[in-house]
C-alpha cells in the first residue's frame, strides 16, 4: 500500500536517509474528476480519480535555510497533475501515472517520483495502478516537458486573470486611497499590488550597495498599506503570491531578504521597486505590468522595460 511504503522509505530507512541527504515531500488524496478509461462505457463520463505522489529529494543541493521559494512546492506537484490530466484523453491510468511521474522527475533534485492513481468510482473499492520511475530511468527517455525552472519555485504556467499593478506614493495618499478602492472593487481581476519604497528618499540610494535596505523600505511600505486594505493579504514570497493568485485573493507585495533579486536582475537605474516589479512580473509568466495613468513613465524607461519582455499597460482610475 501507498502508506505502507511511505512508512518503510521514511522510518525503516531513517539511517541511510540521514546519510545520503534524501527528504520526501508529498501529496496525498487528491482528488478529481476526469474522463479516463479504456471501455467504451468510460468514454465521455467523467469519474473521481485519486493521485497520490512522493517525491524523494536530494537535500545536498540546499544549504540549510527557511525559504519557501528555494524548496519544491506542493503546488509544483499539483500543476504537473494539473497540466497532465488537461493533455489529451488516455485510455489507462499507467500512461498518466508514466506522465506524471517523468514530469515530477524534471524538477530540480528530485531523484525518484513515486506515482499513485486510484478509480474511486469503478466497482467496490479503489482500483488503480502505482508506479516509480528514477533520474536514471528519466536520462533515458527522449522527453520534451516545457516548464520554466529557475532554481527555485518552479511555476509552469501563468495564473489566469491576475494582473500585477505597480503604484506610486503619490497614489497611495489618503485622497486617493478611495479611488484604489473604487478601482480594485469594480475590477474582474486579481491582482499583486508592487509598491515603491516608503519614503522617496531611500529612491536616491544607490541600488546595488543598498539592496536589503531598499527591500525592507518596499516591506515597510506593504506593512502600512496592508493597515487600510484589511481584506488584502501580504504575500512574502513568490509561492505566497502564486497561491493567493490561484485562490482569487489580492495581495500586496511584501518582500524579504530571502527573495533572490541581485544586481544582475537591475536593469533601470535609480529604479529599485520598478525593477523588482518587472523581475516579479516576469518570475510569475505575466506579459504586463499595470499602472495608472497618473504615474506614466517615460518613454526611455517604457522602451527598457519593452526590451525586457514586459508590456507597460496604464489603468484609469
Amino acid at each position: 500500500m501507498f502508506n505502507e511504503e511511505f512508512k518503510k522509505k521514511d522510518l525503516e530507512n531513517l539511517a541511510a536517509k540521514r546519510k545520503e541527504n534524501e527528504d520526501y515531500i508529498l501529496v496525498r488524496d487528491y482528488i478529481r474528476e476526469i474522463d479516463i478509461g479504456a471501455f467504451q462505457s468510460e468514454y465521455g463520463v467523467k469519474q473521481r480519480v485519486s493521485f497520490n505522489v512522493i517525491l524523494e529529494v536530494n537535500s545536498n543541493n540546499y544549504e540549510m535555510h527557511d525559504d519557501v521559494d528555494r524548496v519544491l512546492s506542493y503546488d509544483n506537484i499539483i500543476e504537473i497533475i494539473e497540466d497532465e490530466i488537461n493533455q489529451k484523453r488516455v485510455a489507462l491510468l499507467e500512461t498518466l501515472a508514466e506522465q506524471i511521474a517523468l514530469s515530477c522527475l524534471c524538477l530540480q533534485s528530485v531523484i525518484t517520483a513515486t506515482v499513485r492513481i486510484e478509480k474511486l468510482d469503478r466497482g467496490i473499492g479503489k482500483l488503480g495502478v502505482q508506479i516509480s520511475r528514477t533520474q536514471a530511468q528519466m536520462q533515458r527517455v527522449q522527453r520534451n516537458i516545457n516548464a520554466l525552472n529557475s532554481g527555485n519555485l518552479v511555476i509552469r504556467t501563468r495564473v489566469p486573470n491576475a494582473g500585477l499593478l505597480f503604484i506610486s506614493n503619490w497614489m497611495l495618499r489618503s485622497e486617493n486611497i478611495y479611488t484604489l478602492e473604487n478601482f480594485f472593487s469594480s475590477s474582474k481581476m486579481t491582482w499583486i499590488m508592487c509598491l515603491p519604497e516608503i519614503f522617496n528618499k531611500f529612491s536616491e540610494m544607490d541600488s546595488v550597495t543598498h539592496t536589503e535596505i531598499l527591500t525592507m523600505a518596499i516591506a515597510q511600505n506593504a506593512y502600512r498599506l496592508s493597515k487600510k486594505f484589511k481584506d488584502w493579504q501580504l504575500a512574502r514570497n513568490k509561492t505566497e503570491v502564486v497561491f493567493l493568485l490561484k485562490e482569487g485573493v489580492n495581495c500586496i507585495w511584501c518582500p524579504t531578504d530571502n527573495y533572490k533579486f541581485s544586481k544582475e536582475d537591475m536593469f533601470l537605474n535609480n529604479k529599485f521597486a520598478l525593477n523588482m516589479a518587472c523581475h516579479l512580473t516576469k518570475e510569475l509568466l505575466m506579459k504586463e505590468i499595470y499602472l495608472f495613468e497618473q504615474d506614466k513613465l517615460s518613454d526611455v524607461l517604457t522602451k527598457d522595460i519593452n526590451k525586457k519582455g514586459v508590456i507597460v499597460k496604464y489603468c484609469s482610475r
